[in-house]
C-alpha cells in the first residue's frame, strides 16, 4: 500500500516538474556544462534561460570561457549522434523555442535570451547575406553595442 502511494507521489512530481519545465537555479556552472549536450528539447527554453541570466551577471572574460565550455560539451555531444538524431534533436529545440518565445513579448525574449540579435548587428555587418551570423563586418564579439559580451 505504501509503495503504491510512493510511486504515485512520485509520479505526479515528476509530472509537475515537466508541465513546469525544470529548474537549472540550482544547479553549478559546472553541471551545466556537463548537461549541456543532454538537455532535453522540452526543457531548452529554460536551460538557454538560465545560461543567460547566469552570463550577464558574469565578467566577459569569465562569460566568454563559460559559453566556450558549453559550446565545446554540446559539440562533443553532438558528434556523438547520427546526422538523423542530430537533426531531429535540433527541430524538436527549434520547435520548443519557438513555443516558449510565442508566449513573450519581443522584447521579454530579448531580455531572457531566447532571442539574439538585432537592427545593431545587420547594421554593423554582423549577418552576411543569407542573414547568417559573422559576415564581412567582423565578429560579433566585437560589437560594442551588443549587451552579450
Amino acid at each position: 500500500m505504501k509503495s503504491k502511494f510512493l510511486l504515485s507521489v512520485i509520479a505526479v512530481g515528476m509530472l509537475s516538474m515537466s508541465a513546469f519545465g525544470a529548474d537549472y537555479s540550482k544547479l553549478s556552472n559546472e553541471k551545466l556544462i556537463e548537461m549541456s549536450g543532454d538537455v532535453a528539447p522540452k526543457d531548452y527554453p529554460d536551460f538557454t534561460m538560465e545560461v543567460h541570466k547566469r552570463t550577464q551577471e558574469m565578467k566577459v572574460k569569465d562569460a566568454e570561457i563559460f559559453y566556450d565550455k558549453l559550446h565545446q560539451t554540446r559539440r562533443n555531444a553532438h558528434d556523438a549522434m547520427s546526422l538523423k538524431e542530430r537533426r531531429e534533436y535540433r527541430d524538436a529545440i527549434r520547435v520548443e523555442m519557438q513555443k516558449r518565445i510565442d508566449t513573450m513579448s519581443v522584447k521579454e525574449a530579448r531580455e531572457k535570451g531566447l532571442l539574439r540579435g538585432g537592427y545593431h548587428h545587420q547594421r554593423n555587418g554582423w549577418k552576411d547575406s543569407r542573414g547568417y551570423g559573422r559576415g564581412a563586418g567582423g565578429s560579433h564579439r566585437d560589437c560594442a553595442p551588443c549587451p552579450r559580451y
